[in-house]
């Protein structure tokens, strides 16, 4: 347990990961002569080996939460003046899609494996990103007099096809993330939620299967709600926090 304290302050809320680091042999603190960006990667590629061995959704919010900052500085820097009408967050959130969806593509060479590999990924969805809008700036508006034509070219079928399966893949770590969340309820929150969302039923019908007035089913709704939002917030870093917590719990 104190190992775990010590902990670098990002893993904190993820003990569960903590502690198969440290199963795997892996210090959590910074040796003797380690810098703080060697020690960072080290620990975010043992982070990666460990999801890509286990798949387990902990793993990966922790690896999310800690290397996250970084990569998004990344992305910036790549980004710079050239292409400010792309949006680092959403490019953030393909490359951890990515990483989501192909860990065993990753190799532990070194320390610094993961560092090399999520930053060869991230350039990868930037260059898509950047090729697909300016195939987007490029599209000719049809004369006024000419009719509409409403079948699809290639390039609009491929820019289609390219938005849902970046809709599909986006929705796969919504998922992840409420999955997470939902984990973390009370057995009774979890409960209550299943009856009201799922089986469809009133709060004053689910209150009388739990025993609670309908007043207090509705704050434990909103509460479970809220408690979900805020948690899948965290994981996300989203920056618009007030205002994602009201439109997920309305």
């Amino acid at each position: 347990m104190d190992a775990i304290r010590c902990a670098p302050r990002a893993l904190l809320a993820w003990p569960g990961a903590s502690a198969r680091l440290l199963e795997r042999g892996v210090t959590l603190e910074r040796g003797p002569g380690e810098s703080s960006e060697a020690f960072e990667n080290r620990v975010g590629t043992a982070l990666m080996a460990l999801y890509r061995d286990t798949r387990d959704p902990e793993a990966f919010e922790a690896l999310h939460a800690y290397t996250g900052p970084g990569v998004l500085l990344w992305i910036r820097s790549l980004i710079g003046r050239e292409l400010v009408n792309l949006d680092p967050a959403e490019i953030l959130q393909d490359t951890f899609v990515n990483v989501y969806r192909y860990p065993t593509a990753f190799r532990e060479d070194h320390a610094g494996s993961f560092r090399v590999w999520v930053r060869t990924i991230a350039g990868n969805v930037v260059r898509r990103a950047a090729l697909l809008r300016a195939r987007c700036a490029e599209r000719e508006l049809p004369e006024p007099t000419e009719l509409e034509d409403h079948a699809r070219g290639p390039a609009q079928a491929l820019l289609d096809e390219d938005e849902s399966e970046r809709l599909r893949r986006a929705w796969v770590l919504f998922l992840c993330f409420y999955a997470a969340a939902w984990k973390e309820l009370s057995q009774r929150d979890r409960r209550t939620l299943h009856l009201v969302e799922v089986e469809g039923l009133s709060y004053q019908e689910a209150g009388r299967i739990l025993e609670v007035g309908r007043s207090n089913m509705k704050m434990i709704v909103f509460r479970s709600r809220r408690r979900i939002a805020r948690r899948m917030l965290d994981a996300m870093g989203a920056p618009e926090r007030a205002h994602f917590s009201e439109l997920v719990v309305a």
